[in-house]
C-alpha cells in the first residue's frame, strides 16, 4: 500500500518531469507541506512563456501529475480536483468556451499525456525517490542558473 507522502512525491514529480520534457525550466519541486499545499513545483508557466501550443502544454503538465500518481498507486486517476478545475478552465479558454470541444481537447490530451508519462516514467520515478529522500529538489543547484521569466508554482 502506498502512503500519502509517496503519492504526493509521484504527483509533483509528474508535474515537474513533464514540464521539463516539454521544454520549460523548473526551479524546484517539493513535497514539504506549505499552508494548504502538500507539495508543489515552481516551473515556467506555459501560459506565460508563450509557445503556440501553450494551452495544450499547460493541460499536459496538470494531467501528468495525476497520471503519475495514479500509475504509482495503481489507480486510473488523471488529477486531483484542483488540477481538474484548472484543466477544465484552460480547455474552455482554448476552445472559446465551447464545452463540447473543450471535452474533446481534454480527452485527446489525456491520451497524449499518458504516452509522455509512460515514456518518461524512469525520470518520474527517480525524481519521486529523490523527493522522498530529501523533501525538495532544487534544480538551480544542478544548473547554477538564474530564475527565468514566467515561473509559476503548480
Amino acid at each position: 500500500m502506498t502512503d500519502e507522502r509517496e503519492a504526493i512525491a509521484y504527483h509533483e514529480a509528474g508535474h515537474a518531469v513533464i514540464s521539463m520534457k516539454l521544454g520549460y525550466k523548473c526551479l524546484y519541486v517539493t513535497i514539504i507541506p506549505d499552508g494548504d499545499r502538500a507539495g508543489h513545483v515552481c516551473c515556467q508557466d506555459p501560459m506565460v512563456v508563450g509557445q503556440d501550443n501553450r494551452f495544450k502544454h499547460a493541460i499536459k503538465v496538470l494531467i501528468a501529475a495525476g497520471l503519475a500518481e495514479g500509475k504509482h498507486v495503481g489507480s486510473p486517476s488523471w488529477g486531483d480536483s484542483d488540477d481538474r478545475v484548472k484543466i477544465t478552465n484552460l480547455a474552455l479558454l482554448a476552445t472559446d468556451l465551447d464545452s463540447e470541444r473543450a471535452q474533446i481537447l481534454v480527452n485527446q490530451t489525456i491520451g497524449e499525456t499518458r504516452e509522455l508519462v509512460e515514456q518518461h516514467w524512469p525520470d518520474i520515478e527517480a525524481l519521486a525517490r529523490q523527493l522522498l529522500a530529501c523533501g525538495m529538489v532544487n534544480f538551480l543547484e544542478r544548473d547554477a542558473g538564474k530564475p527565468e521569466a514566467g515561473m509559476d508554482k503548480h
